[in-house]
């Protein structure tokens, strides 16, 4: 146990700053121009006119390939954390981690559709319910309420895997294999025997996050070389079967995500670069306040004829330097109070 406490996955860093890259761009060069009367939808506003042509257009999507190299990363350091604190200190530290940060995006998110519903055509239409649901992020779906940020799904997904996975490794005496092997079974049948329930949508990225808990496996030494790639490519497998998407592409954009991951494996030096690794260490913060902030900014900005690529550019740092403030301000100080809290329980 003593040796698992200095254990670091560096390339993890530069693999987190490039899964952020990929999914706010995705947001600003590609949805926000190709899905306008979605974004309309989540803004309270008329769908934009104009700016014909705009938008990166690409045989893949950003946004999946961000968003597993995410998953992928949570199951590689999740074992970690799980195994040198235990169920309970991981608890409060989890909660303490995501919980502020996100109540800090999320409120700038309602801010921003505040000045926005001032911008023509546009309404205020949150209400206490939308808000309340979003505040409990894993509970959403029970509480009721709209959606507000388009991009919370993630974390809903996040939170039941930090709570099923540790439930499972209290139950299983601290063995984080058993308690792996002990949720597929559950996964399976929510996903394509039970009938339709919240959970599907939820659990179905299970399996992509345990892949990544292999890697963990291997590099730890509690996994041989063939094991884990058996296992590796076996989670693959489950993760295509219980997500049943009809969508070759957008599995392809999943597997770009897991093709980065392994690179960044096994060439760490791919993913060293010091942008990606100073995205990364604000990457949560701008990930929590870029999307309905963002959109904002782009729709206010196209009022004035301001051309696309100068609108996504000016999105861009404007969300940077909220990240950077949120960061600062909530995360890095509240991340204090909780491994406080939990290094009481030892």
């Amino acid at each position: 146990m003593s040796q698992q406490q200095h254990i670091r996955f560096d390339f993890a860093d530069g693999l987190r700053g490039l899964a952020m890259l990929a999914v706010v761009l995705f947001h600003y060069t590609q949805i926000f121009w190709q899905r306008r009367d979605r974004i309309g939808e989540v803004m309270h506003l008329p769908p934009l006119d104009g700016y014909h042509g705009a938008s990166f257009v690409l045989p893949f999507n950003l946004g999946a390939v961000g968003v597993g190299l995410f998953l992928l990363i949570s199951g590689l350091l999740i074992p970690l954390s799980l195994t040198r604190m235990g169920a309970a200190r991981f608890a409060v530290s989890r909660v303490f981690r995501i919980y502020p940060t996100y109540w800090a995006g999320l409120a700038l998110s309602v801010a921003a559709l505040w000045l926005a519903s001032w911008l023509p055509g546009g309404e205020f239409d949150v209400t206490r319910a939308d808000v309340l649901g979003h505040a409990s992020i894993a509970f959403q779906d029970w509480l009721g309420g709209r959606n507000i940020d388009p991009v919370m799904w993630t974390l809903k997904v996040e939170l039941w895997f930090y709570a099923m996975l540790s439930a499972a490794f209290a139950l299983t005496g601290r063995r984080i294999k058993w308690a792996i092997w002990l949720l597929l079974p559950l996964i399976g049948w929510l996903c394509r025997f039970a009938a339709p329930n919240p959970f599907q949508t939820i659990v179905c990225y299970f399996p992509l996050m345990f892949a990544g808990c292999w890697l963990y496996f291997y590099q730890t030494g509690q996994a041989g070389k063939w094991e884990t790639v058996l296992h590796f490519l076996a989670m693959l497998g489950l993760f295509v079967w219980v997500t049943n998407w009809h969508s070759a592409e957008l599995y392809a954009s999943y597997g770009i995500g897991v093709a980065l991951f392994v690179a960044g494996a096994l060439w760490p030096r791919l993913v060293a670069a010091p942008l990606l690794v100073r995205v990364a260490g604000v990457s949560y913060a701008w990930y929590v306040c870029h999307s309905v902030a963002g959109y904002a900014i782009l729709f206010a900005l196209a009022q004035y004829g301001t051309p696309w690529w100068l609108m996504v550019l000016l999105a861009l740092a404007a969300t940077w330097y909220l990240a950077l403030a949120i960061n600062r301000l909530v995360e890095l100080p509240t991340q204090k109070i909780g491994k406080r809290l939990a290094d009481k329980l030892k």
